[in-house]
């Protein structure tokens, strides 16, 4: 069932800090957490609160629990001297499900969380029952002759970021509009949402809380050989859903959907952030995706 957009508000929704090594990975959960479990991953730059618009309007049967990665939102940064890359965010989403007790579960993703997604999904395919996936269907590949000067020239970058101070906005007016200058398809809606995860409050402004060094060109780089492995891996059900204004070649990702087993793609109205501009043209869409065959998985863990 879909749920009523007039009573969004009635949905119970709360805070969750997982702990970490490094410090503490936090979400916003929606619904009771005796509903089906859904993982809901964010793109780069943005938080958790790129699925406000989307998540009040599923079904009350499901229990989403939309984290701020590492380095974005309210999440501990890693520690000095670590970086951001694709193999870390795998390992983060198993100390998530160890931390949410889940042992089945499926996931919502969106542009750079589709990345991890797809890696873990194809690496642990036993714990994952559905995935939605918006705006993308597998980490960016790399032909294998233009990775070591792709990691020369990431490597180039690592002075400059160290030196790099934070900048100080007079206000919080300043950074939304900061943030629509470097995304332009977003709405000020939008903007704002993703404001409230994503700045904080100092003595002479505001700052944004995500961690500079999420910047940083990737360190780990796949070759599409690697990358059609992981998808021949993937055993559960993937609904693909595309913006008509996309950031990927849409040719490209219907010629990767066809290595899974069971995935189907849509392309919808709008832009990347369709699923926070507009919401509700992806919903239904999104909701049966993930309605289907629950009765017939167990995600509590026996742990």
């Amino acid at each position: 069932m879909m749920a009523d957009s007039n009573k969004e508000s009635c949905i119970p929704i709360s805070e969750v800090t997982i702990r970490v090594p490094w410090g503490h990975i936090a979400g916003k959960a929606w619904g009771s957490s005796t509903g089906h479990p859904v993982l809901a991953l964010h793109g780069w730059l943005d938080n958790a609160g790129s699925f406000d618009k989307l998540i009040p309007l599923l079904s009350r049967d499901l229990y989403v629990v939309a984290i701020d990665w590492p380095g974005h939102g309210l999440s501990s940064p890693r520690p000095a001297g670590a970086y951001y890359h694709l193999i870390n965010m795998v390992a983060d989403l198993k100390y998530v499900i160890s931390g949410l007790g889940w042992s089945r579960f499926s996931i919502l993703a969106h542009s750079m969380g589709v990345g991890p997604a797809v890696t873990f999904a194809a690496s642990l395919p036993e714990c994952v029952d559905q995935m939605v996936l918006l705006e993308g269907l597998t980490p960016m590949p790399m032909k294998a002759d233009d990775i070591p000067h792709k990691m020369g020239a990431t490597f180039m970058q690592l002075g400059a970021l160290h030196n790099k101070t934070e900048i100080v906005y007079p206000s919080h007016e300043d950074c939304i509009v900061r943030i629509m200058q470097g995304n332009s398809d977003l709405t000020r809606e939008a903007a704002t949402i993703l404001a409230e995860r994503g700045t904080a409050a100092v003595d002479n402004g505001f700052v944004f809380t995500r961690d500079v060094r999420v910047k940083l060109t990737s360190l780990l780089y796949l070759t599409e050989e690697i990358i059609m492995s992981y998808l021949q891996s993937i055993k559960c059900p993937i609904l693909i859903i595309m913006a008509e204004v996309s950031v990927f070649p849409l040719d490209k990702v219907r010629m990767l959907a066809k290595l899974v087993s069971e995935a189907k793609m849509i392309v919808v109205p709008g832009n990347h952030h369709v699923h926070l501009n507009n919401a509700i043209i992806l919903a239904p869409a999104v909701n049966e995706h993930l309605l289907k065959d629950l009765s017939t998985h167990s995600h509590k863990s026996q742990l």
